[in-house]
Formats: structure tokens, sequence, C-alpha cells
């Protein structure tokens, strides 16, 4: 049986609520700010609602940037700091995939979304009619099988892989779903999530790349409970997706030193992910080991947490700021899939 292929996060960048660059995100997030805002959208009692958006300021012409115009408009700025902090010529050859994350389950149609990212970073491509665009539909953990569709990209000859979201909460179908469902932080429901809105990409190349993160294990799993179901949630499908990817990396639970999550606030996924870590943890964690909740700060930003998440362990580790090398990423989408990603901070 072969080894699977490590990967190498080359570049990264980020736009989010509390930062216009990964960098200010980053530092946001390490000193637990957020910019979270009364919205014009109304809870169950008719009070607003919080939530998070990104501060793009003024287009070109000088209009207010909003809507899927401001998507399109943050997704360039994460793909351009991507290629740029990976010191990568620019425009990218066609043959570079753009493996762009998106979610089949929600109001917004997803070729929307894909167009939009097409038309966004096509000219950062050389022939933008050739771009090679490919959409993985599975929400929040939507990251974890991009990257195992990057290792076989890389495999056949491609130079770098570009993974790419744009997600935003704050639409008025997403709303009105949420709030159907009891999902969103109001007055009446105290283990809700604020909404908010990023757009992140990563630059992936192979193992032998010098870089500042090196992505040692990817996990994919089903969880047979889903938010939405009436089925109780054990974290059986993460702890499964957590050892296939700690297995990958030859680690064991108890030696990561940093954890991140995709837990917004809602009882259901932070009782998952104690489950699952309970079900592979059989040691004592290393001291001043250390855990992130983005959504702590940015909100909740749908599918853009996978690539979010991974540009903020890069960050981390190219400022040489993490508490251990070993870095351990979870993610639960809102129906069946979950994923896991082990990755090293420091040479390959």
């Amino acid at each position: 049986m072969s080894t699977p292929m490590k990967l190498a996060v080359l570049g990264a960048g980020a736009v989010t609520s509390v930062g216009n660059s990964l960098p200010a995100t980053a530092a946001a997030i390490r000193a637990g700010l957020d910019n979270f805002q009364d919205t014009y959208f109304q809870g169950h009692r008719g009070e607003p609602l919080p939530g998070a958006a990104m501060s793009l300021g003024l287009s070109e012409s000088g209009a207010r940037v909003g809507g899927a115009t401001k998507l399109g408009t943050a997704l360039g700025w994460a793909v351009r700091e991507a290629i740029e902090s990976a010191s990568v010529r620019s425009p990218l050859p066609a043959r570079v995939p753009l493996l762009f994350l998106g979610d089949d389950t929600r109001p917004a149609p997803l070729v929307d979304a894909a167009h939009l990212c097409q038309r966004a970073i096509g000219p950062l491509f050389e022939s933008a009619d050739r771009l090679h665009l490919q959409a993985f539909t599975g929400g929040e953990a939507a990251c974890v099988d991009a990257l195992q569709a990057a290792r076989e990209f890389l495999a056949q000859g491609a130079p770098y892989v570009l993974i790419a979201a744009s997600d935003s909460w704050l639409r008025g179908s997403d709303i009105a779903h949420a709030l159907a469902h009891q999902r969103l932080l109001d007055t009446e429901v105290s283990s809700g999530f604020v909404p908010g809105e990023a757009a992140a990409a990563l630059l992936i190349g192979g193992d032998g790349e010098q870089a500042p993160l090196h992505i040692r294990g990817v996990g994919v799993a089903e969880e047979a409970a889903t938010l939405l179901s009436d089925e109780p949630c054990h974290g059986k499908g993460l702890a499964q997706a957590t050892r296939q990817a700690l297995n990958e990396s030859g680690w064991q639970a108890h030696e990561i030193h940093l954890r991140l999550s995709d837990m917004a606030g809602e009882s259901f996924f932070a009782e998952e992910l104690s489950s699952a870590w309970a079900r592979v943890l059989r040691a004592s964690q290393p001291p001043g080991h250390g855990r992130i909740f983005p959504a702590a700060s940015t909100g909740h930003v749908g599918c853009a947490f996978g690539p979010l998440m991974l540009a903020l362990a890069w960050q981390l580790a190219k400022r040489q700021r993490m508490p251990g090398p070993k870095v351990l990423i979870q993610l639960s989408s809102s129906h069946t899939l979950r994923g896991a990603i082990a990755a090293y901070a420091g040479a390959a």
C-alpha cells in the first residue's frame, strides 16, 4: 500500500471581519478580538441579530462593496496574498488547478458562487479561459476533500494547487434558514452562532518544498447523526477522521500541541468535538498545548473555515508563535461530512 503524499502550504491569504489580510486576522484572533455588530436582520423577538461582516471599504469606482461583488473582491485579495506570500511568479500557469469550496446544502446556488470565483481569480492565471476549476461541496469540511484531490493533481504533474473559498452567512436566504432551525445566537437561542463571512486561500505544493507548514495527514469520515436530525451525535465520525489523519502522520492524539476547530457556538458541535476528542485521547497532552476557535472572532464563516484555519496555522508557524510543531484541525459540516488535518510547523 502506497504512503499518501504529504503536502506543503507554500502561501496563504485571508480576509475576515477582523482583518483584510492574514497577518491582521491572525493577530486579532490571537488577541481575542472580534468585530461583532448589530445587523439589519432581526431575531425571533424582532431584535437586531449580531453579525461579523467583512469591511472592504470602497471599490475603485468609489461605490461601497457589497453582495456578490464583496465576496469576489475578498476572494481576489486572499488569493493574491497567498501567491505573493509564497514568492511564486504571477500570473500562475493554467495547469495550476483551482479547487473551490462550496456548500450544496444551503439555499444560495453553488453554481453562482463557482462562476463568481472564476471571474474573481481568472486574471491571476496566464490563461483564464483554460483555468481548471473544480468545486467541492462539503460545506465546512469541504477542505479535506480538496486536499485529497490536491494530492492527485500534484502526483499528475501540477506545479501547485490553489484551494480557495469565499463564503458568507450574512445573506437573507441563509439567515432565514438558520433562524427557522434555531441556529443563530439571539435572545432566545443562547447556543447559536454569530453569522460571519470570510475569504481564504492556500497555495499547495509537494512535501519537498520549503514551507512554514506541512500537511502530514488528512482524514475523512461520515457522521450518522446530522445537526438537523433527531439522532444523538456521539462524535464517532469526527473521531474516525481524526484517527485517520493522526495515523497518516504517525502521531498520537496526546502529542498534538495545537488544535483548531470550526466549532462556532452550537451545543451540538461542542458536544461532538468533546466526545470525538475523548475517543482518541489516551494520555495527557503536552504542557502549554493550545486550542483556537476562530469563530469566536470571525463568526461562522462556512466553507471558508478549512482554508482559514490552515492559513492561521501557516501564519503562526511562519512567525514562530506555535506552542509546538504538531497541529490538528477538525472540521464538521452541518450534514454528514467530517474531516481532520494533521500538520507540522517547520521543516518537512
